[in-house]
């Protein structure tokens, strides 16, 4: 009995571990982030998972450009809320992408190929951007704890 109750323990404890959302079967992802993609661009072609906040998004005829502010990822890709932001990168989703769902603010990781670098207007100022096209995106809940299941009894009593 004491084994059958470790078990179970076990189980529930691996199922609350967070794990990555993507399938990762065209190889594991190098570990090269937006800042270090700007220093090395001949690391160009390499299969990276990076994240952070949409800071802008520009719908193209068959493609959605995403500008995002890199930050570091931490359990299951999420981008750390709390974290300073780091270099800025723009995902290439073929395909649109409504901007009212994935509209500044919001939080997305991508998986996907370092394609080159693009240099682009922030203000005044020009700033190179690494570029990422999208093979899977991850759309971060508004509420970082809506993975947790809410039940409303419709009497003003939520659990």
């Amino acid at each position: 009995m004491k084994q059958v109750l470790s078990a179970i323990f076990l189980a529930v404890l691996l199922a609350g571990c967070a794990s990555s959302p993507f399938e990762t079967a065209g190889g594991e992802p190098a570990a090269l982030g937006p800042g270090e993609a700007l220093a090395q661009p001949d690391a160009t072609g390499a299969r990276v998972i990076w994240g952070g906040r949409i800071v802008g998004i520009v719908n193209q005829d068959d493609a959605t450009e995403l500008e995002v502010l890199a930050l570091p990822l931490g359990p299951g890709d999420r981008p750390r809320r709390e974290a300073d932001g780091g270099a800025r990168f723009v995902i290439l989703h073929k395909g649109f992408l409504d901007p009212m769902t994935y509209g500044p603010g919001r939080f997305v990781t991508a998986l996907g190929r370092f394609t080159g670098i693009e240099s682009r207007s922030v203000g005044a100022f020009a700033l190179d951007h690494p570029v990422l096209v999208a093979e899977q995106l991850e759309l971060w809940p508004v509420n970082p704890n809506s993975s947790r299941a809410n039940l409303n009894l419709g009497i003003g009593v939520s659990f």
